[in-house]
């Protein structure tokens, strides 16, 4: 298993973890994602969980892509993140309606979250959530099926995709080759 975390503190932190639970088979790296490369057909299961909502879209794209080639035919990619769009739906405007209500309850510190999260929102800056209708298209866009999309709970989503093909998985404890690529 590999374990990808930009933080080299994160990454050093869950190899410590692992290591005290007898974990031999869980292999860490710290890197941006955006700069991840692994062998092609080289994992039966990518997740990530809560770690892409800070991407701009075309990096977005290219990451579910590049997930694609990564898996066996059969793999899956499992993806549970930050899921709203721009308001253009009923429930992204409920999401946002309801952090606004939460935050303005704080009072002058919440008030400016407010305003710091809506200028990072509107400017997409740091924050850049995508709809989970836009997470599907990305993923049939690779060509993904048996796409399923759900909601998690607030603003978080569940999308899932299988690279097509006969699933043959098995348990490598080898770590795949990984490289950044720049």
């Amino acid at each position: 298993m590999l374990a990808v975390d930009v933080s080299p503190v994160m990454a050093r932190q869950l190899d410590s973890e692992a290591r005290q639970r007898n974990l031999s088979s869980l292999y860490t790296v710290a890197v941006p994602i955006e700069e991840l490369a692994l062998p092609a057909e080289s994992a039966d299961l990518i997740v990530s969980s809560y770690a892409l909502h800070h991407l701009r879209d075309a990096d977005k794209e290219r990451l579910v892509a590049a997930a694609f080639s990564w898996l066996k035919p059969g793999g899956r990619l499992v993806l549970a993140d930050m899921m709203f769009g721009r308001g253009g739906s009923s429930r992204d405007r409920e999401i946002i309606r309801v952090k606004l209500m939460a935050l303005a309850k704080k009072g002058p510190g919440g008030w400016w979250r407010i305003v710091k999260n809506v200028a990072r929102y509107q400017l997409r800056i740091q924050e850049c959530p995508i709809s989970m209708t836009a997470w599907t298209t990305l993923f049939d866009r690779a060509g993904f099926t048996h796409l399923t999309a759900a909601d998690i709970v607030a603003e978080a989503g569940l999308v899932t995709g299988q690279r097509p093909g006969s699933s043959q998985s098995r348990l490598d404890l080898q770590p795949p080759a990984i490289r950044a690529s720049v």
